[in-house]
């Protein structure tokens, strides 16, 4: 089964990564299939979930056959479900866990070597409406890498505006400000991998996600790499479902070392494409590690063990040792 079809207008295809998310797996990929307009293809990137989730996945009709029950590499599977036989659907499953950025590096290679001219990224606990994608790609010829906006199930909406400081590389947000004043989109220069529509132009300069995040600030780079060559636009209109919120609870060990060792990669990063305010994003470096010494101090009980997390993070970070660290 061939996975790009040849078609007269530009091909879409949907990349998603999963990892132990099941049921709200299912939920991203019926939004998918009933896309209007539709999407041209679905690849799905399984980061060794635990079985029960190819079980499922079979079960539902996204999978036509399990993989092998030994740990045998990278095995891929490509099907159709029955109520959408147009739509190929290719599920990559991965050796071992890569985190989201590993994810996303598989499936955007995947989708960029079938050909397709563009890639709409999501992880798996977010839902598009039905007209999602109709509405972003509204955008094209303005921009190559094109943002929704995301609502919580209680409506409430999560206010992404905003941008990363080319003085300090910090992120700073403006609480969706343009649509408050009437603005159909606005420009930003960062990204995120919960609804980025981006063009093969882009992915081409810029190569594909980096695996070496493993998780927090691979988009969110992505993003800024990407404004480098087109508008990176956050739009009104397009709307996705995002079911996972932090809910005001204490920050995570994981969150703690992901987050302040891959401020070193992310500045880095921003420091090879953007000589002038290098020392000063180096030393904001210091301002992010302090900013997660308050928040252990004010919300975590006992303290010493997530600060022995943030000073191993920040070491890690100094020294370049990333992939999956925690």
């Amino acid at each position: 089964m061939s996975l790009h079809k040849e078609r007269a207008k530009e091909t879409i295809a949907a990349v998603v990564v999963t990892y132990n998310r099941k049921e709200l797996l299912i939920e991203c990929l019926d939004a998918l299939l009933g896309q209007d307009p539709p999407i041209d293809a679905i690849i799905l990137v399984d980061n060794q979930s635990m079985t029960d989730t190819p079980l499922l996945l079979k079960e539902k009709g996204f999978l036509k056959e399990l993989p092998p029950g030994e740990n045998t590499g990278t095995w891929e599977s490509t099907t159709c479900h029955p109520d959408f036989p147009t739509i190929p659907i290719t599920t990559i499953r991965l050796p071992e866990n890569t985190g989201g950025a590993g994810g996303f590096h598989e499936g955007v290679k995947k989708a960029f070597e079938a050909g397709f001219d563009w890639l709409w990224l999501m992880d798996d606990d977010v839902e598009p409406q039905k007209n999602c994608l109709g509405e972003q790609m509204k955008f094209k010829s303005l921009s190559k890498c094109i943002h929704p906006r995301k609502i919580f199930p209680d409506g409430t909406p999560l206010e992404w505006e905003g941008y990363v400081s080319l003085v300090t590389g910090q992120r700073v947000f403006l609480q969706d400000i343009s649509f408050k004043k009437g603005a159909e989109y606005c420009e930003t220069n960062t990204g995120c991998f919960e609804g980025m529509l981006v063009h093969r132009d882009i992915v081409s300069k810029i190569g594909f996600p980096d695996k070496r995040f493993f998780i927090a600030g691979d988009d969110s780079t992505y993003g800024f790499l990407a404004h480098l060559h087109t508008k990176v636009l956050y739009a009104r209109d397009p709307i996705f479902l995002k079911k996972i919120g932090n809910n005001g609870q204490p920050i995570t060990d994981r969150s703690i070392y992901y987050g302040m060792r891959n401020t070193f990669l992310r500045i880095r990063t921003m420091n090879e494409h953007v000589k002038k305010h290098r020392l000063i994003r180096n030393m904001f470096i210091l301002v992010k590690a302090s900013d997660y010494f308050l928040n252990i101090l004010m919300s975590r009980n006992p303290k010493v063990p997530p600060l022995k997390i943030l000073f191993r993070a920040f070491k890690d970070g100094f020294s370049g040792q990333y992939g999956k660290g925690f």
